[in-house]
């Protein structure tokens, strides 16, 4: 269980659905990502998969993982409104049980370094 379950639907009310250019971080994704376009990524600790289906727009292939089942399930519910082809998994991003090595063209972890407990596994499985 994650401690985001317990905040799931008021963090989603606060940091919103929208994926707009004009919200900062957005821009810098792009800057940082360069061109996805067609490219494997994966968003690591990806709450309700806002960044999920900015890189999506942008036409990235997705798979996001999160620990909290109640954030992904709200990101499954976004999903299930507007299908745009991003996988949802629960994984601890400390081990990444079950993504083989290899698996993806780049990763995108946004705002969840700090809740991690343990930064070094979670670099070595990235």
């Amino acid at each position: 269980m994650s401690a985001y379950d317990a905040i799931a639907e008021w963090y989603d009310a606060w940091a919103g659905r929208d994926v707009t250019r004009d919200q900062a971080f957005f821009p810098t994704v792009r800057e940082l990502m360069g061109n996805v376009t067609g490219k494997r990524i994966l968003d690591l600790a990806c709450g309700q998969g806002r960044a999920a289906r900015f890189l999506v727009a942008h036409g990235a292939r997705v798979t996001a993982v999160d620990l909290s089942e109640k954030l992904l399930e709200i990101a499954r519910r976004y999903e299930a409104e507007q299908p745009l082809g991003i996988e949802y998994r629960q994984l601890d991003a400390r081990s990444l049980e079950g993504i083989p090595v290899a698996s993806f063209d780049g990763v995108l972890c946004f705002q969840a370094l700090m809740d991690i407990a343990d930064l070094e596994p979670t670099l070595g499985a990235v």
